[in-house]
C-alpha cells in the first residue's frame, strides 16, 4: 500500500529542499551532518565530493537494467560510487576550503552511504523518465544546503567568528560545536519542517 502511494502521489522538485529534506527531515546521513556540521569549511568540502560522488554514481546506476535482481543491483551502485570516488576527489581536493583528509572517515563513507545504497532503490528509481535525475538533484541540493547552513550556523554562534572572522557574536553557545548540539539544532528544524508541512 505504501509503495502504490509513493508511485502515484504527485512528484515535486521542492520535496528534497523542504518537505523530504535528506537531514532535517528525512534524517539521513546525520553522522557527517553531526560531526562535520559544525564548521563551515569542512561543510562546503564534504559537500562538493558529496556531490559529484553522488550525482555521478546515482546517475550511471539509473541506467543499470531494472531486470537485474536487487541484490545485485546495490552491490553495483556501490561498486559504481567508488569508480567515481577516486576521480571526484582528485577533482575537488584542488578547490576545497578545507584538505579532503581532515574529514577522516565520512569521505569513503559516501560510497555506502544512505543515497547510494537505500534511497536509490526505496525513492529514486521508483520514478519515471528525467524526474529521476530531477529527485536526485533535489535531493543533493537539499542536503548540500542543510550541511553548509548548519556549518555557518553552529561555527559562527558557538565561537563567534566564521572562518577565522570575528563578528562581534558575544552571547555564543559553546555547546552548538559538540554533537549533541547538532542533534538538538537538527531536531529543532526537522520539527519546524514538519509541522509547516502538517505532519
Amino acid at each position: 500500500m505504501k509503495t502504490e502511494k509513493l508511485r502515484t502521489k504527485k512528484w515535486s522538485f521542492t520535496e528534497g529542499l523542504w518537505s523530504h529534506n535528506p537531514i532535517f527531515a528525512a534524517g539521513m546521513s546525520a553522522a557527517p551532518a553531526v560531526i562535520l556540521g559544525a564548521d563551515l569549511n569542512m561543510s562546503v568540502t564534504y559537500a562538493m565530493l558529496f556531490t559529484a560522488v553522488t550525482f555521478a554514481s546515482l546517475t550511471l546506476s539509473w541506467l543499470l537494467p531494472r531486470k537485474i535482481p536487487y541484490a545485485l543491483r546495490i552491490i553495483l551502485y556501490t561498486v559504481t560510487a567508488a569508480l567515481v570516488y577516486i576521480p571526484s576527489y582528485a577533482l575537488i581536493s584542488r578547490f576545497a576550503p578545507a584538505p579532503p583528509l581532515s574529514l577522516g572517515v565520512f569521505l569513503p563513507m559516501i560510497v555506502t552511504g544512505d543515497f547510494v545504497v537505500r534511497a536509490s532503490e526505496l525513492r529514486f528509481f521508483r520514478l519515471t523518465g528525467f524526474k529521476v535525475l530531477a529527485d536526485i538533484v533535489s535531493h543533493i541540493i537539499g542536503f548540500d544546503a542543510a550541511l553548509i547552513f548548519l556549518g555557518a550556523v553552529r561555527e559562527l554562534f558557538s565561537s563567534g567568528a566564521l572562518r577565522g572572522e570575528l563578528y562581534g557574536i558575544t552571547a555564543v553557545i559553546p555547546i552548538l560545536s559538540a554533537p549533541c548540539g547538532g542533534f538538538i539544532l537538527i531536531g529543532l528544524i526537522g520539527a519546524f519542517i514538519r509541522l509547516c508541512s502538517g505532519k
